[in-house]
């Protein structure tokens, strides 16, 4: 066993007696950090299911006429402004309404609950969870069918958040409503700027504004400019739990959102891991474990602040609906 194992081998074993002293019974079981046998793994087929139930009910529909244009405001502030002659269907003007769907999302627990994160590529290259002002996903169709850009959408996101370059990130790995996103910044000659709305009563709402040229997921953000040393955090998630039937994410104590996903499941140590070493040391976060069983989110979180090689555990969950989910983690 190399050194890196032994020392987290041990953190293992300390936070496995922590929680048997102060926690009672319920995490006492023999084999609850190192028997990959001791217990059949959980069935996840709840929470696979639970991303599109998150999701589906929160895609917006709206009719903009590709004549004279629309302004379109949803239910959280996002703002969408089309332009008259913005779309064409294989080649064909498009002599009427397009549908335009939305979701929005501006709060860490609808994120974590949809199973989504700010998870991307860094200006080196590397996976960490950039800082986000807003997530949606926009769809455009014509009786049913895709459409083709002839110019692109510009779309507000309200944000309290100024002053910050911010960028447009896509996911062109899969950009569908069903995907495991992951950020990739747009090539884009036109950056996103910072300008307020005005409403019909003349009230300023402050916040991003970005040139939208096809559908997909979107996410006005910013990297990560902590220069802080960077490290790996791993996660002690309860007996019976791996990537198959539940996920953990870390969510930094920040005003913008920043939530990373862990990628892998170490098996020789049975913790989740962020695996890519890129979180900032010092960092406030919160780490998050959350599943779907018997029709109920089960979660449980832990804050800490980031060390070398960092260890948390989440053994403890609490069942509720997804509501309830999202309000527990947009209150930590």
């Amino acid at each position: 066993m190399n050194t890196k194992y032994l020392t987290l081998s041990l953190g293992l074993c300390a936070l496995f007696f922590i929680s048997c002293s102060s926690e009672g019974d319920e995490n006492c079981d023999v084999g609850a950090i190192h028997s990959p046998n001791a217990q059949e793994i959980i069935d996840g087929t709840q929470y696979v299911a639970s991303l599109l139930e998150c999701r589906d009910p929160r895609v917006q529909r709206f009719r903009a006429s590709n004549i004279s244009g629309a302004q379109i405001t949803a239910s959280q502030g996002t703002t969408i402004f089309v332009n008259p002659q913005s779309f064409e269907q294989n080649g064909i003007f498009i002599d009427g309404d397009v549908d335009i769907s939305l979701i929005e999302m501006y709060q860490p627990g609808e994120i974590i609950a949809c199973q989504l994160s700010t998870n991307g590529l860094n200006e080196q290259g590397n996976t960490e969870p950039l800082f986000s002002e807003s997530i949606f996903y926009l769809d455009v169709t014509y009786q049913g069918t895709a459409v083709d850009f002839l110019q692109p959408l510009r779309v507000f996101v309200p944000s309290d958040n100024l002053g910050n370059q911010q960028f447009l990130f896509h996911s062109p790995s899969c950009p569908d409503l069903p995907c495991n996103v992951f950020w990739e910044e747009t090539v884009s000659t036109v950056p996103v700027f910072e300008k307020p709305i005005k409403d019909a009563s003349g009230v300023l709402t402050f916040g991003y504004q970005a040139l939208v040229g096809d559908v997909g997921w979107k996410n006005v953000g910013r990297y990560n400019e902590d220069d802080r040393a960077r490290s790996i955090v791993y996660n002690k998630a309860p007996i019976g739990y791996n990537k198959s039937n539940g996920n953990v994410f870390i969510c930094y104590d920040t005003t913008s959102i920043a939530i990373g996903l862990f990628d892998a499941y170490d098996e020789t140590l049975e913790v989740y891991s962020e695996n890519y070493a890129q979180i900032p040391t010092g960092q406030d976060v919160d780490v998050i474990f959350v599943t779907v069983q018997n029709n109920q989110y089960e979660f449980s979180t832990k804050a800490g602040v980031v060390e070398t090689d960092f260890l948390t555990a989440t053994l403890q969950t609490t069942a509720t609906d997804e509501a309830g989910l999202i309000n527990a983690l947009n209150n930590l």
